[in-house]
């Protein structure tokens, strides 16, 4: 008897432990299998267009790397150092698809008028043209974004071009399509040094670049978009690693295929100026036109002047977004950043004295002052990027704004265009070029980095 109760039981824990089973586990296959499986969150992939945040101004000395410390010395870019005479220089994309046109129809017309030329020469824009056009900053546009073409039939991009050109001075240089893409084995198992969120972080540099490609634009822009971003993050921190500094970056965990991928092709591929690795700063977006180093960090590079790209006002996410602020809040912000007390009408409080490039606002005045006095005792000049990053704490997305108060809502509305320093990449109108003009890596890389070549 006594075995025949422990039989039954076990068959009876057998039996209710199926039960639990079937009906407990199993019993919800009946339901909708989109709500048993939890779907990936939509920004575990969404691009976070950091930028770059450390510029190196010539005069810096740095630190030897100390592998073993996790103290690293940079330079942030959150310090103004703003230039009192701004630099204005602009150029735009379907101006050099022209002159590239043309120096392609001139050197035909010569080589049939004269056999003896020689044909092994790359041929060169004709210089004498006008190549520069300055954004019409006269009325504030809207970016309209109801009628986007879907493809390029109305639109001429440029031709195949054996060569690149560039120059030392103001002259637009034309970008032209890359040769055969040849991954660098040697240069994708190199060791490359960064600051992840203030953890040093050492690693191969295929794997710290795709990291690194992830987290700024992630697996969704154009395929040339996402190798213009590599070969520009690649190059910032082998400039960095080379004067023995570690850039800020922030580092994704996991990379997709298609980013790894299209890294890998392009890995070990910099960016140079007159045999020298360049600076290749990035941002989100640019405003209208890209910002120059000059009027951003008191150092003029001639391959980090500003650039027009008429494309950003229709495609960039971050052309035209608005943040609202009561008076109150703007009131306070200023106060305890600044000191400045504000009263009487709000639509009084704040001037824009001029711009430097584009829409980025120079300087500017808050309740008549132009300058303060910050907790160091230092004078500090009102610009706008010190309005968006030290009394606006970064609320706002950039330094090329226009400020309007609504009277009836007692609210301040602050348009910005773009995101980010705004020198440099442009990564939402690299996607954009890449997009809707075919430009591949290279001729993007060589129209945001003025007179740079890729190698």
């Amino acid at each position: 008897m006594k075995n025949l109760s422990l039989a039954k039981i076990i068959v009876a824990l057998i039996v209710c432990n199926v039960y639990l089973l079937v009906c407990g586990v199993m019993g919800t296959v009946s339901e909708p299998l989109t709500e048993v499986a939890d779907a990936p969150a939509e920004s575990d992939d969404a691009p976070q267009g950091m930028g770059t945040q450390d510029f190196i101004p010539p005069d810096i000395t740095q630190i030897p790397i100390v592998p073993d410390t996790t103290t690293t010395v940079t330079t942030a870019f959150g310090t103004p150092m703003l230039s009192m005479k701004p630099v204005k220089t602009s150029y735009k994309p379907s101006e050099l698809v022209e002159q590239l046109e043309l120096s392609n129809s001139s050197s035909g017309e010569t080589e049939n008028s004269d056999n003896s030329s020689d044909t092994s020469e790359p041929d060169t824009p004709d210089t004498s043209a006008p190549s520069t056009s300055e954004p019409d900053n006269s009325t504030t546009h809207e970016p309209d974004n109801t009628s986007k073409p879907q493809d390029n039939s109305s639109t001429t991009t440029p031709p195949e071009s054996s060569e690149s050109t560039s120059s030392t001075d103001s002259t637009t240089s034309i970008p032209t399509r890359p040769s055969q893409t040849v991954t660098d084995n040697s240069a994708a198992n190199e060791i490359l040094t960064v600051n992840d969120g203030g953890d040093i972080v050492s690693g191969t540099a295929l794997d710290i670049i795709s990291r690194i490609v992830m987290n700024e634009i992630g697996s969704t822009f154009a395929p040339e978009a996402i190798k213009a971003q590599a070969v520009a993050a690649y190059t910032h921190v082998k400039y960095h690693n080379s004067r023995g500094s570690y850039p800020n970056v922030l580092l994704k965990n996991e990379v997709s295929d298609s980013v790894k991928v299209l890294v890998e092709s392009v890995i070990g591929q910099a960016m140079y100026y007159d045999g020298e690795m360049i600076q290749a700063v990035y941002s989100a977006s640019s405003a209208g036109c890209t910002a120059s180093s000059k009027n951003v960090w008191g150092v003029d590079y001639p391959y980090l002047r500003s650039v027009y790209c008429e494309l950003d006002a229709d495609y960039d996410p971050n052309y035209g977004r608005e943040a609202t602020f009561s008076s109150s809040e703007i009131k306070s912000k200023i106060y305890s950043s600044t000191g400045i007390t504000l009263s009487g009408d709000p639509s009084d409080w704040f001037s824009i004295n001029d711009r430097t490039e584009g829409k980025y606002v120079g300087n500017m005045s808050i309740g008549s002052y132009s300058t303060y006095v910050d907790s160091d005792g230092d004078t500090v000049k009102i610009t706008g990027r010190v309005f968006r990053e030290r009394i606006m704490s970064f609320k706002i997305r950039s330094s090329a704004f226009d400020i309007k108060y609504n009277a009836d809502s007692d609210e301040f509305t602050i348009t910005t265009y773009g995101y980010g320093h705004g020198v440099g990449l442009s990564q939402n109108g690299a996607n954009a070029l890449a997009k809707y003009w075919v430009w591949d890596y290279k001729q993007i890389l060589e129209f945001y980095y003025q007179g740079a070549y890729v190698k």
